[in-house]
């Protein structure tokens, strides 16, 4: 019985959250997830939050994402589920007096999976797993920011992005008249992850320059099977663990430049630096005696970035623009010697 609600979990690999994989907004996504020196949005809560500084009006802003992957292993397609969200987001001019007045922009997204909070799926130690791109993210995304106008050309902002964990229990035992009963528990944390950014502004170069920081972001998922069935069972059964990280985004420095010329068209050049290095594993041993797992051993990834905006014509109240990008994204994971099997691809 304990076997089987062990086995309930499923087996699937880690994930990271779609803003890590595809971009946040609608630009971003469109533009190889490319921003930082040009989002003045709500989506520079989660690219670059001292765009927010640069918010002339309210805006509010809904969206849908979706993400299909074509994966093989051993020559045969992984089925791999496709990602989904739903996207909401606002950003507004904070109405302060004084030396503050149309210096501070807030911002706020969502980004929210239509069938989960938060999935996790706990593969057997040692399972070859695409660990970061073969499951959809389903894990509700929160970014809250705050931008400031320092001077005319320099610009600073704060956020933080938040992660639903998941903890709880399931306790197997017996009732008066012998029948197994199990009750089960489980709740939902929140995990605040910080993020900073700045913006420099040189209009005599037609030049915008943006850095951002974000630490890593992660929703680890912990359910403990216990039981007193000592009486019953003429055997001890130990208590089992399902436990692990289901959703992994490490820390990022991104630095850009955008160029724009004549306000038709801009170009944008990024270059993103990720600690895979800290990456966990994604699953813990079921029991405390069980041997060491082997760590994943990745390493840290530079992601080079371009993105392109082409105006076509605008008008009073409407406009039509291209986008495109083009990025490319290092495998984090080494050659799999061992009996550890977390692969992972390059993606462009």
């Amino acid at each position: 019985m304990l076997a089987a609600l062990a086995l309930c979990a499923g087996a699937g690999p880690t994930a990271a959250s779609p803003a890590e994989l595809f971009g946040f907004g609608g630009r971003s996504p469109g533009m190889a997830q490319t921003g930082v020196a040009t989002a003045t949005d709500f989506d520079a809560a989660y690219l670059n939050p001292a765009g927010l500084a640069d918010v002339g009006r309210k805006r509010i802003t809904f969206g849908f994402l979706f993400g299909d992957f074509d994966l093989e292993m051993d020559g045969r397609q992984t089925d791999t589920e496709h990602a989904t969200a739903l996207l909401f987001g606002g950003a507004i001019p904070v109405p302060l007096g004084g030396a503050l007045r149309d210096r501070i922009g807030f911002g706020i997204g969502f980004l929210v999976p239509p069938s989960a909070i938060n999935r996790a799926r706990h593969p057997f130690p040692g399972e070859p797993v695409f660990a970061l791109l073969e499951t959809r993210a389903h894990v509700v995304g929160l970014q809250l920011a705050l931008g400031m106008r320092l001077t005319p050309r320099w610009r600073a902002g704060i956020g933080v992005t938040t992660l639903a964990t998941l903890d709880g229990g399931i306790h197997v035992s017996t009732d008066a008249a012998g029948r197994f009963t199990t009750r089960s528990e489980q709740n939902l944390i929140t995990r605040l992850n910080p993020l900073a950014g700045v913006r420099l502004l040189v209009p005599e170069k037609h030049l915008q320059l943006g850095a951002t920081f974000r630490a890593p972001a992660r929703t680890d998922y912990q359910i403990l099977i216990t039981n007193n069935l000592e009486e019953t069972l003429p055997l001890t059964v130990p208590t089992i663990a399902i436990g692990g990280t289901s959703q992994y985004d490490p820390m990022v420095v991104a630095v850009e430049a955008a160029w724009e010329r004549k306000r038709r068209l801009m170009v944008l050049l990024q270059l993103a630096w990720q600690r895979w290095s800290a990456y966990p594993l994604p699953t813990v041993n079921p029991v405390e005696n069980n041997p060491p797992q082997q760590e994943p051993g990745f390493h840290d990834t530079f992601s080079p970035r371009l993105g392109v905006q082409q105006m076509l014509w605008h008008g009073a109240r409407s406009a039509a623009v291209v986008r495109g990008g083009y990025q490319f994204m290092p495998s984090p994971a080494p050659e799999m010697t061992g009996r550890q099997a977390l692969l992972a691809v390059r993606k462009s």
